[in-house]
């Protein structure tokens, strides 16, 4: 079965996809990586791109198609979905929502900047434009596809990564997954904040 994980900016989506990829040999599909490396070839920031896509969707319907498609088309194989909308596009995923406190992102993302990411003089600087991206793609997504990725309805398993270890949430989430391949019914909706 395939996860999609989603979740807010700074939550640690790539770094706890990476290890559930070394930890259970899962292939990971990152639309945040395509993001970036079309803001770094056009000179902008990720926040920047993410306000000319809410003009443009072009790169969302991209984006989009070849999540519908690869998920179709890999149903069997062990992939993962590092993206902000794959839980919606994406055919039976085990959906995953990892939610953070702003000043916490703010510092994680200061401590690990990515090469193609903006970057910030300050945690309450890093903390405001993180809020305002997330904003921005809030709305965006909103607008665009009618649905909130915030909406912790529209997941499995949402998980507070604020005080925890990427090892404990790796952890948290194998334990769920496993108990909804097991019990879908059952573990249809799971929190853990």
């Amino acid at each position: 079965m395939q996860i999609s994980i989603t979740g807010k900016l700074g939550s640690g989506k790539s770094t706890v996809c990476k290890m559930i990829r070394d930890r259970y040999d899962y292939e990971i599909f990152s639309t945040g990586a395509i993001q970036r490396e079309v803001a770094r070839e056009m000179g902008i920031s990720t926040l920047e791109l993410n306000k000319r896509m809410k003009q443009d969707h072009s790169l969302d319907t991209r984006i989009d198609e070849a999540t519908t498609r690869l998920s179709r088309e890999r149903r069997d194989c062990r992939l993962i979905f590092d993206s902000r909308m794959a839980w919606h596009f994406a055919e039976d995923t085990f959906k995953i929502f990892l939610t953070v406190d702003p000043t916490v992102a703010a510092q994680r993302v200061m401590a690990n900047p990515r090469d193609s990411e903006e970057r910030y003089r300050s945690v309450e600087e890093a903390r405001d434009k993180l809020v305002e991206r997330s904003r921005v793609e809030q709305s965006r997504f909103r607008e665009l596809y009618g649905v909130d990725y915030c909406d912790y309805g529209n997941y499995n398993l949402v998980v507070d990564s604020s005080a925890r270890t990427p090892e404990e949430i790796v952890d948290i989430i194998w334990e769920a997954f496993r108990a909804y391949q097991n019990d879908p019914v059952a573990n249809r909706h799971i929190e853990v904040l």
